[in-house]
């Protein structure tokens, strides 16, 4: 069996064709004499078979596996922690400075979400997890590492290594918010989060501190 992303070349030789098919070159010669096998002529008559016409003659022979749909894709993630600095553009921004280093990608994705980098039950966060691990994806580029993660970059790192995959942090450092000013903001996702799902806490607090 020959994957199809195992034909590197636009155009093969006659003994090139028949090493692939498992043929010789005097059948190789005879199909394309009797037109089962099409091949264009360069100007010194030699014989060169298209790539699509070695597929078509693999498949017809049963020896073929499409794999261009299990072809990796490129993953773009990026990460605000509050709804303001979604509403300032940070999102888009993020997607853009990495588009502007990241070169030529390969049918993109992109992941955003708002979400403190301390949680781990970020939905897009897993979703991206999910793919690495399904083989999905090729590469995932992140701005910053703490974009992905606050904590545990390098378990993240290990894990995608182990499947196949290589993140890339387009730019060095940390964001160009303080360290100090992110993780408060990450804090405050956190709390209200809390919040919401133990709606007799912030009275229950509040309550405490008046008594006091």
């Amino acid at each position: 069996m020959i994957k199809w992303s195992d034909l590197k070349k636009e155009f093969y030789k006659s003994g090139e064709a028949g090493q692939l098919l498992g043929l010789s070159r005097k059948t190789i010669f005879a199909y394309t004499k009797s037109g089962r096998l099409k091949s264009v002529r360069t100007e010194t008559g030699r014989h060169l078979y298209p790539k699509e016409e070695i597929a078509r003659m693999l498949d017809e022979m049963g020896m073929l596996y499409d794999d261009r749909d299990n072809e990796r894709i490129d993953v773009i993630y990026a990460r605000v922690s509050s709804n303001e600095q979604k509403k300032k553009g940070d999102l888009e921004r993020q997607v853009v400075a990495i588009l502007e280093k990241a070169g030529s990608l390969n049918r993109p994705v992109v992941l955003k979400e708002v979400g403190s980098g301390l949680n781990d039950k970020r939905r897009q966060y897993n979703r991206l997890i999910e793919m690495i691990e399904d083989g999905q994806v090729a590469r995932v580029f992140v701005r910053f590492k703490d974009r992905l993660t606050r904590f545990g970059f390098e378990l993240i790192e290990k894990i995608a290594h182990l499947n196949g995959t290589q993140i890339i942090v387009t730019e060095d450092g940390k964001d160009e918010k303080g360290l100090e000013e992110e993780l408060v903001e990450d804090m405050m996702s956190l709390i209200a989060s809390f919040s919401g799902k133990f709606p007799g806490l912030r009275e229950g607090l509040k309550k405490e501190l008046s008594d006091d």
